[in-house]
C-alpha cells in the first residue's frame, strides 16, 4: 500500500518505530531515536480535545473506537484522546496528566492500529532475534508473551519487538520490525526474573505493568520471520513444545490478529494464510507453575534449533 510521506513543521525529535520514522514535538520514551524524512507525525496537543461528531466503529472495555471524516479517534476511559490516520496522530489528555502518561497508549495498541491502516498484517505477539532470525511469540493477553520475550533478554538474546509484530510481507518470506525498548511485566513476573518488581519503573500509574528496559537487548531493524510459537492455556506438568498443524495454526494466527476495529478483511485473510504455509508455527504448552519459566525457554529454544 503507497501512504504518502508525512510533513512535519514543528518537529523537534525524531524516533524509528515498526520500520517507520516517526516525528514528534516531545521525546517518546522508550522509541529508538530515528532519522531522515518522517513517515508519521504525532503531535501532542495539550489538553483541547475534539469536539466533531464521531461515528462509532467499535467498543471495548479498554477504548472507543470512533470514525471522522479523516481519521479515526481513540477514546481511553482515563480521558486520554488519539486522533489517527495513516501519516498523523494527534494526542489530547486531561489536566492531571501528562505527555508521558498520554504516550503510553502509542507505542502498542495505536501505532498496532497505525501498521494495519498501512497495509501491515499486525500479530498481538512478542519477537526475539535467536540465531540471526526472528522468532515470534502469539498468544491472547495474559499468555506470556511479554515473559518470554525478557527472559530470553536475560539469557543474551535480542528482543525486536514486545506485544505488537508488525509484518512486512514479501509473498513467501515475511520479516519482523522492531519498535521499541520497553518489555512490559506484571509484578509477579517481574520480582521473578529480576529478583525484586519495585526495582523496575511503572509504565504509568500503579495499576498499569512494570518496564522492563532493553536499551542494551534491543534489535533494531528488519528481520526475517523464521518461526512461530503459539502459547497455548497452562498446564499440569513440565512446559514443552508440540506440533501444531496447518489448519489450528491459521486458526491460532487468525485469534492473534490485532483486529482494533474487530474487522478482518479478505487481503488479511489470505495473507495469514501464506505465513501459515511458509512459516513454521508450534504451539507451547506453559506450566501452571510460575517457577518453570527457565524450563519453558529451555524448551522453546531447543525446538527454534530443529524447528528453523
Amino acid at each position: 500500500m503507497a501512504v504518502p510521506t508525512a510533513s512535519a513543521p514543528s518537529v523537534r525529535f525524531l524516533h524509528s518505530l515498526y520500520g517507520l520514522v516517526v516525528a514528534s514535538d516531545v521525546r517518546i520514551a522508550a522509541a529508538p531515536v530515528g532519522s531522515g524524512d518522517p513517515d508519521l507525525v504525532v503531535a501532542f496537543g495539550g489538553q483541547t480535545r475534539m469536539s466533531v461528531l464521531h461515528r462509532l466503529v467499535h467498543r471495548t472495555p479498554v477504548f472507543t473506537l470512533s470514525r471522522t471524516d479523516d481519521d479515526y479517534v481513540f477514546d481511553f476511559p482515563d480521558g486520554v484522546q488519539y486522533a489517527v490516520n495513516a501519516t498523523r496522530i494527534s494526542v489530547t489528555w486531561p489536566p492531571q496528566f501528562t505527555a508521558e502518561y498520554a504516550a503510553t497508549y502509542l507505542m502498542n495498541l495505536v501505532m498496532a492500529f497505525v501498521m494495519r491502516l498501512r497495509g501491515h498484517e499486525v500479530l498481538h505477539a512478542s519477537a526475539a532475534l535467536v540465531d540471526g532470525a526472528a522468532v515470534a511469540f502469539i498468544g491472547p493477553s495474559g499468555a506470556g508473551k511479554s515473559t518470554i520475550a525478557a527472559s530470553l533478554a536475560l539469557r543474551g538474546y535480542r528482543v525486536i519487538t514486545e506485544d505488537v509484530v508488525a509484518i512486512v510481507d514479501r509473498e513467501t518470506n515475511f520479516d519482523v520490525v522492531s519498535s521499541h525498548t520497553r518489555v512490559r511485566l506484571w509484578p509477579d513476573v517481574a520480582t521473578l526474573l529480576c529478583g525484586d518488581a519495585e526495582r523496575l519503573p511503572l509504565i504509568a500509574n500503579a495499576e498499569w505493568k512494570r518496564a522492563f528496559d532493553l536499551s542494551d537487548r534491543f534489535a533494531a531493524g528488519q528481520f526475517e520471520l523464521a518461526a512461530i510459537y503459539s502459547i497455548d492455556d497452562r498446564r499440569e506438568g513440565p512446559p514443552h513444545v508440540e506440533p501444531l498443524d496447518g489448519r489450528d495454526a491459521l486458526l491460532d494466527l487468525i485469534a492473534a490478529s490485532y483486529k482494533t476495529d474487530a474487522t478482518m478483511s479478505p487481503d488479511e485473510f489470505e495473507r495469514l494464510g501464506r505465513i501459515a504455509r511458509h512459516v513454521p508455527v508450534r504451539l507451547v504448552v506453559p506450566s501452571t507453575d510460575l517457577a518453570t519459566v527457565p524450563a519453558m525457554i529451555d524448551a522453546i529454544l531447543a525446538d527454534v534449533r530443529v524447528a528453523v
